[in-house]
């Protein structure tokens, strides 16, 4: 039997510097165990994706499209489906653990890869859990919090943009240590081999999301 494996479609994850350490490409194993009792083989064939299948699948577990130039308006595209997703899967859980409708919650991804449910509330600790045991639940969250955290770094680069000027921070008094420092940035950016990766990743560090309901 031949199964394509990887881990691109759980992306709440935020452990290392960039996303790209979040998806550990398959390796290519060919095992071929036989049942003693059944005589049956259990052979498994892994194959390995191509770095361009593997950012197609990244972009799909998102809901973005797996291919072409992305715009800011995929991103708040997604965002808005997938909202409505959450917020239709939250309620639903509360309901099942008896919590009132009204009460107001924020959630995000912690440390830890999990949902976390910010406030304290009678039930809290439950629908936290049945939350993270909601596969359906955490692809929808993580994908609103991946295109929320990127359009929010967006907004915070606009106005950085129209509140510094880059020419007068060259002309001040900058030292060569500075100039190193932004040098070695904007290399490593243009290096990085995922750009969907690396932008999530300084979106993350800068910018994140919490989820807010009612």
């Amino acid at each position: 039997m031949t199964s394509i494996s990887s881990d691109y479609s759980n992306f709440n994850s935020y452990a290392g510097t960039g996303l790209t350490g979040l998806l550990q490409n398959a390796s290519s194993t060919d095992t071929n165990d036989e049942d003693s009792n059944a005589g049956v083989s259990t052979g498994t064939d892994t194959v390995t994706l191509s770095p361009e299948a593997l950012a197609a699948a990244n972009r799909e577990s998102i809901g973005l499209p797996a291919t072409g130039t992305l715009t800011l308006s995929d991103f708040t595209t997604t965002a808005t489906e997938q909202e409505e997703i959450v917020s239709t899967l939250l309620a639903s859980a509360m309901e099942a653990l008896g919590i009132d409708a009204d009460q107001q919650l924020s959630l995000s991804l912690g440390s830890d890869n999990e949902i976390e449910v910010e406030n304290s509330f009678t039930g809290s600790d439950e629908l936290e859990e049945a939350l993270n045991a909601n596969s359906e639940f955490t692809q929808a969250f993580t994908a609103l919090t991946v295109n929320n955290e990127i359009l929010d770094f967006a907004d915070y680069l606009q106005e950085k943009a129209t509140s510094t000027s880059l020419a007068d921070y060259i002309n001040s008094d900058t030292t060569d240590r500075d100039l190193l420092y932004l040098a070695a940035q904007y290399a490593g950016i243009n290096a990085a081999s995922g750009s969907l990766e690396t932008l999530w990743s300084i979106s993350h560090e800068q910018t994140p999301y919490s989820y807010t309901y009612n």
